[in-house]
């Protein structure tokens, strides 16, 4: 399924990805690109990493629902707190005050196999299907793709070993929402380079042999092609500079000739890369088959706070890119 119509249609939005892909900043720029559609938005974090935090300029973000850009809302989740708020659902809120006291919901959560991501995964469930003050999609940062598969597993596990129950009851809902294609999506997050491509093919196939509704690949910091078919110009430039030279005198640069074989030498090696790039682009769509497969470039200086979000997230809603935006993709081609 297109971006635009997971951003569109879409309640949960699960994104994976091997770690270093860029998953965390694909999620924060999903969610700032559907609140710039007009959704109102919730990014949730569920690793106790703060990277959402990082991307939308904020020291930390907790258990608590905090907006963090336009139609956007920030929350990073545990175990813990989500097993204090599902007792104190339950009427155990005394309960819920004695273990947190006691300091012992960390071991209730590590000694019952999978009642710890259950417990996350129904938190993003319970956002996910609020009604009236809800959110029309909720952006939900998974751990990565070794281990996507038995976290959002989760709720059928403890629904088998919980036979009847309050607990067994929510597991079921939440599997019913993650198992519903016309409700669930999950994207992959990918870099064009071999490793990447390779473990995202493996990725794809594990989620889909679970039953998950994988939805798109999104290969993430993909160089510009800046020359397009007047890269092959590139090797009678570098025999013959002087009609670069006389461009460049013409547009008052300074140039000579070791400086011209420089920016040839950079300009050459760029091109290496795009090639090298658009072959391995073309192994992922190969390789995923229908699946959409989206390209977000590569920004200068990478993205490291709100700026770089929202330009991302602009390509995403296909929005047309501020002018600031436009120079600093300019600038990462150059770079």
């Amino acid at each position: 399924m297109p971006p635009l119509e997971l951003l569109d249609r879409a309640r949960l939005l699960v994104v994976t990805g091997k770690g270093g892909t860029g998953k965390t900043t694909v999620a924060a720029a999903l969610a700032v690109a559907a609140g710039l559609r007009g959704r109102r938005t919730l990014v949730v974090e569920v690793e106790g990493r703060q990277g959402l935090a990082r991307l939308f300029g904020r020291r930390s973000l907790d258990h608590r629902e905090a907006r963090v850009a336009e139609r956007v809302a920030g929350l990073a989740v545990d175990p813990e707190a989500s097993l204090r708020e599902y007792l104190g659902r339950y009427g155990f809120a005394p309960l819920a005050r004695l273990l947190s006291w006691a300091r012992l919901t960390h071991f209730i959560t590590a000694a019952a196999p999978g009642l710890g991501d259950v417990l996350l995964v129904g938190k993003v469930w319970e956002a996910s299907t609020r009604g009236q003050g809800g959110y029309d999609l909720v952006v939900l940062d998974a751990p990565p793709t070794g281990r996507v598969v038995p976290f959002l597993r989760a709720p059928e596990t403890v629904a088998e070993l919980a036979r009847v129950g309050p607990i067994r009851h929510q597991a079921e809902r939440v599997k019913e929402l993650l198992d519903d294609r016309r409700r669930t999506a999950v994207l992959l997050t990918c870099l064009p380079e071999e490793l990447p491509v390779t473990e995202t093919l493996e990725g794809v196939a594990s989620l889909r042999a679970a039953g998950l509704p994988v939805a798109s690949v999104v290969a993430n910091r993909v160089t510009d092609d800046r020359l397009g078919g007047r890269a092959g110009r590139l090797a009678a430039l570098a025999k013959d500079p002087a009609p670069l030279l006389a461009a460049a005198r013409r547009a008052g640069a300074e140039l000579d000739g070791p400086g011209v074989a420089v920016l040839l030498a950079e300009a050459r090696d760029r091109q290496r890369q795009v090639a090298r790039e658009r072959r391995l682009l073309k192994e992922l769509r190969a390789g995923v088959g229908v699946l959409p497969v989206v390209e977000l470039p590569s920004l200068a200086g990478g993205v490291g706070g709100p700026d770089g979000v929202r330009a991302l997230a602009r390509r995403l809603a296909e929005v047309p890119e501020e002018p600031a935006t436009r120079r600093s993709l300019r600038a990462g081609a150059r770079a």
